[in-house]
């Protein structure tokens, strides 16, 4: 669909007249143009105001519209490509090189703040030599964090899991330098979280979660030993970084908790930090008592269809909140999160409801 058409057809079906129009047409060209046309779950072809068109019509005539339109304008966050590679170009310097400046400041005996005097000594350069990073999912863009900082392809892999080729090459590589031969920093890194249970949860005795399996694969246990385990210096206690590009504070808060009583459980000796670029606070989410009429909505238009088996891990009685009952007006270039509000994303099978940014599950 042409967007002059497509521009066509919302005017109409918000009945519009051409003083309204004229205020509301500069301010959706822009948000398409800048943001929101780049989405990458849109079919082929498509573009916002169309994807905004088809969703509208979702509703009925008049105040249903206006409202769904309103939240969009005025609450919606959507993260960008080049924001997102801001976030990650942002990643060493604001978090990665402090932590390390640090450990090397205890090494040395020195105060934090002697900054040149850390980052030129030897035992800096073997401590970022001897990290290793690791990327939780494709979201973490770890190879554009390497190439940011030209960190050595032998200390970077997508994933926790490994084969052993891959294990002598990059072990091979390590002792080739001063910095020894084996790791003993580690940084998790990943996108994004809301809620936290996809990274590390209970259920029952059992523990789940990549940081759950990424923790469990790095530290020595009797009898038993995988390949990213024969990285790692289990001399001392092993360092880990857990970073997101995105999270809420909720979720931060819960995996230090969760991972600390687990931590307590093991015999494994690490010791874990968890940080974030940008932390998303409580109050972006929806809420009663502003948001009021886009709940009620909600409410009428998502059903229990849409509580599945991975729902069901979480909080899901207010199910139109979303996973976890999150409540997140946010949308993310690559996809939208399950975390994120339904009626933005929610495109069922079976029932005639087109979402404004269409969702893929990585379950289906």
């Amino acid at each position: 669909m042409k967007t002059a058409l497509a521009e066509k057809l919302l005017f109409k079906i918000m009945q519009w007249d051409s003083r309204k129009i004229s205020q509301e047409r500069p301010l959706l060209q822009a948000l398409s143009n800048f943001k929101y046309d780049e989405y990458q779950q849109f079919s082929i072809g498509t573009r916002f105001i169309e994807s905004l068109v088809k969703w509208l019509n979702n509703f009925k005539e008049g105040e249903e519209r206006e409202i769904a339109y309103n939240y969009v304008k005025n609450r919606l966050i959507f993260i960008s490509n080049d924001q997102m590679l801001h976030l990650v170009s942002l990643t060493f310097s604001d978090l990665i090189n402090p932590f390390l400046i640090k450990k090397t400041a205890v090494m040395l005996n020195l105060d934090n703040h002697k900054v040149r005097k850390i980052v030129n000594s030897i035992e800096y350069k073997n401590n970022l030599r001897k990290s290793l990073f690791i990327g939780l999912s494709d979201g973490s863009r770890i190879d554009q964090l390497r190439r940011f900082n030209s960190l050595n392809n032998e200390q970077v892999i997508p994933t926790y899991q490994i084969n052993q080729e891959k294990v002598d090459d990059m072990i091979k590589e390590l002792s080739e330098t001063d910095a020894g031969d084996k790791f003993n920093t580690v940084f998790l890194i990943d996108d994004f979280t809301a809620s936290g249970t996809s990274y590390f949860r209970f259920e029952g005795e059992q523990k789940k979660g990549k940081i759950f399996k990424a923790i469990n694969s790095l530290i020595e246990k009797k009898g038993t030993k995988s390949e990213l385990c024969d990285l790692i210096n289990h001399n001392d206690e092993i360092d880990i970084y857990i970073i997101f590009y995105i999270a809420t504070r909720e979720s931060i808060d819960k995996l230090k908790k969760e991972i600390t009583i687990w931590q307590n459980q093991i015999p494994g000796k690490f010791k874990f930090e968890i940080s974030a670029i940008q932390i998303l606070e409580e109050d972006i989410k929806i809420n009663e008592e502003n948001d009021n009429d886009f709940i009620e909505l909600s409410k009428q238009y998502i059903n229990n269809k849409i509580v599945d088996k991975h729902f069901l891990k979480a909080k899901n009685e207010k199910y139109y909140l979303g996973y976890n009952e999150c409540g997140l007006p946010l949308v993310l270039v690559h996809n939208t999160p399950n975390n994120s509000l339904p009626l933005l994303w929610w495109t069922p099978d079976d029932e005639n409801f087109c979402g404004l940014f269409p969702r893929v599950t990585r379950h289906r």
